[in-house]
């Protein structure tokens, strides 16, 4: 898959984290990793695939329907 941002090809990974994992919120608030969509797989050790690009260092995480 190439970049959005810069057209560059993306390289394959994962983005790790610890419990409770790594979630996707609209904005950061008081609650910190209360709530938001988890985006990770897990139950001590976090993951889930991702791409960056090393131009610019976008990471894109598919969705799980793309896994």
């Amino acid at each position: 898959m190439t970049c959005p941002y810069c057209e560059t090809e993306m390289a394959a990974g994962v983005t790790v984290g610890r419990s409770p994992g790594v979630k996707f919120k609209p904005e950061r608030s008081i609650a910190g990793d209360i709530g938001g969509t988890l985006l990770t797989d897990g139950f001590f050790n976090h993951s889930a695939p991702a791409l960056r690009c090393a131009t610019c260092g976008t990471v894109i995480v598919p969705g799980p329907k793309r896994r």
